[in-house]
Formats: structure tokens, sequence, C-alpha cells
């Protein structure tokens, strides 16, 4: 065989073996991370359904439906990790020095990580951008309380219950099944404003609509105008109210579309921002993985996690910080980014460029490195903390 093609074959092996290792590890941790993601929700929405403030048979469904959100934080991570752990083992094993011995660099080791982190791109583009917005918005609307008959189920006796999307209240002595006794409804708009007071109160659920009947009671309406007001007593009163559906309902590539189109822009550069973070930590965790003779194969791991959660913490900062009227403020979020990408590329070229600069640069010193690191994560969780 020629030597051209033994080197091509040596590196198609090299380059399959490598990215089996880090997949796997990826895998293995994502799924790590997701089931702690989901057992603590788990035990959010049950303290919550404990609480009476959602239904229990709904837990299940609005976990499944944060799935593509919990997943879009969690891949980036876990194939970062998944990279820092293989690397560094390689390194503690003098495996490394097996791809090193065949002219290959920690270029090539990038090069031969790219098209699994394209894959894991476009994952992440795919849930942050059009399924997991969708999905999350859509499990908010399923533990709130929708439509008027959800609401009037969820009213406890002698108890101020405010009604959604409506500036009112609505009040009762009693509650025995769907009938009231003792009520009391305010509601009030740009329109109008109306009172009821009834000693009894039942509702008629049908499909489109509800009757809301009423039993001896009085209308007070528009009495903040004194030149139309109304009051009229009544034996029997029958309101039909529109029952409104969720307004999110059925899951279709067009409504995904659609909601993607009316995020904010803010959140349509933190969607997007969440994918390119990918790319940047593959380079970061190639480069941070290296582990001397002497060091475990994991004491590059807590340094690791401390430069994401720096990358991950001004990300928010800058997202939090995103203004309408400051170009630069909308801009924040792609400086972090530049940063870490600079940031990046400069412990991927530091050998090269302390050889071509100077041998002691101190740009280039690991000590100083380190400092300026844990210096930047000490003010980041100085400010998370404060």
């Amino acid at each position: 065989m020629h030597h051209s093609s033994q080197g091509i074959y040596k590196r198609n092996i090299l380059s399959k073996s490598l990215n089996v290792e880090v997949f796997k590890s990826t895998v293995g941790i994502l799924l790590i991370f997701f089931f702690l993601v989901v057992s603590s929700r788990f035990v959010g929405y049950f303290e919550q359904a404990s609480e009476g403030l959602i239904e229990p048979n709904l837990i299940f469904k609005v976990v499944f439906l944060r799935f593509p959100d919990f997943i879009t934080l969690l891949l980036p991570l876990s194939f970062f990790l998944g990279i820092v752990i293989t690397i560094s083992r390689l390194y503690a094993d003098r495996e490394i020095y097996g791809y090193f011995s065949g002219g290959l660099s920690e270029k090539d080791l990038i090069k031969f990580l790219f098209p699994q982190s394209l894959v894991f791109f476009f994952i992440t583009l795919l849930l942050s951008i059009y399924i997991a917005p969708y999905t999350k918005e859509l499990s908010k609307e399923i533990v709130t309380l929708d439509t008027l008959k959800e609401q009037l189920e969820s009213i406890k006796p002698k108890e101020i219950f405010s009604l959604k999307d409506e500036d009112g209240f609505i009040y009762a002595d009693d509650k025995e099944n769907e009938s009231f006794e003792n009520v009391t409804i305010y509601l009030s708009n740009e329109d109008y404003s109306s009172i009821i007071i009834a000693d009894k109160l039942d509702y008629d659920d049908l499909d489109s609509e509800m009757n809301l009947n009423f039993k001896n009671g009085v209308l007070y309406q528009d009495i903040f105008n004194s030149e139309s007001s109304v009051v009229s007593y009544f034996g029997q009163l029958k309101i039909p109210v529109k029952n409104d559906k969720d307004s999110v309902s059925g899951l279709s590539f067009t409504k995904l579309f659609d909601f993607s189109t009316k995020s904010s822009k803010s959140e349509t550069q933190w969607n997007i921002s969440i994918p390119i973070t990918i790319f940047i930590l593959l380079i970061l965790g190639i480069t941070l993985s290296k582990v001397g003779p002497r060091q475990g194969r994991l004491s590059v791991l807590l340094p690791a996690i401390f430069v994401y959660i720096l990358y991950l913490s001004l990300l928010i900062l800058a997202r939090e910080s995103f203004s309408e009227n400051s170009y630069n403020a909308q801009n924040y979020i792609w400086y972090v980014h530049i940063i870490f990408l600079s940031f990046s590329l400069l412990t991927l070229f530091k050998t090269h460029l302390s050889q071509t600069l100077r041998p002691n640069i101190i740009l280039l010193n690991n000590n100083f490195m380190r400092l300026l690191l844990f210096g930047l994560i000490f003010l980041i969780f100085y400010w998370v903390l404060g």
C-alpha cells in the first residue's frame, strides 16, 4: 500500500475512534443531566400540585413538553464535557501521542470532530428556534387556567379570585359542585364596569359557550359613571359567555414557524446563540483538555466547567441587558461570542504565537491565563449572587 494511502487510512481510523468516544461520552452525560433536570422539574410541579396551583394529571404532559427546552440547553454542555473527558483520558493514558506521532495536531482533532459538532449544531438550532419556544409556551398555557370553566372550578369559598384576562374578580361564600352561594362578580374594561350580586350562581357548559345562571340578585352597571349608571334587580339572569379554548392547541410545523417569527429580537438572539456555542466549545474543549504527566485525567474537568459557567453567565447577562433604545446593548451577546472565540483561538495557537513573538510573553503565560480566568469567574459569581 502506498504511504499516502496508509496515512489517509490511519487518519480515518483515528477520526472514527475519536468521534465514537466523544459521541458516547456526550450521550452518556446528556442522559445523566437530562434525568436530573426532569426529576427536579417533577418535584417542582408536584409541589405546585400539592398547593392546588396545577392539576396533578397535567404534570407528565407539561414535563414532556419541556423536553426540547431541556435538550437545547444541555446538548452544548454535554458535547463540551464529552470532548474534555475523552481528550483528557487520551492524554492521561498517553494514547494522544499516537495521534501526534502520525503528524496530527490539536487543529486536526478539531477537524475530526467538526462534522459531529455540525450535526449537534443543527439539532440544537432546530430545537432552539422552532420547537422549544413553542412547546415551552404550550406548557405554560396548560398549567394556567385558560377557559372560564377552569377558572370557575378553581374558585375556593370565601376567597377572592382574580379572573384571567379580565380586570375583575369573583367571590363566593360557599361552593358545591357547579353551584355557588352568595356570589359577587366585578368586571371592568374600557367600555363598561359591572357588579353582579346574587344569591346563587350555576353554569351550563356547552361546546362553544357557557351560560352563567344567576338567581335573586342585583346588577350594577357603569356605577362609576353618574350619567349612565344602571341598577337592575332580577329573579333570574342568564348570561351567555364564549368558552374560549387554549390559544395554542395541536402541534404543527406551521404554528412552529409562526411562533418563531413572533419572538422578540432578544429571544431570537438567545435562541441562535445557544447552537453557536457548540463550535466555540469544540475549540475550548480541545485546548483545555491537555493533562500533564503528573495530573489526574479529570483535573481539567473543574476548570472546564468554570469556563462554561462563565460563558453561559455572560450570555445571560447580555440577554438581560438587551435594550431596544441602545444599539450597543443589542449586540452585547455577540460581543460575548467574539471574546470567547478569541480566547479559544488564543489557546489553540498559544504555542505557535509564543515561538513567533517571545518565549515568555505574559499574555501566553499559563499562570497569567489561570489568574485571569479565575478572576473573571469570581466576578461572574459575584454578579450572580449579588
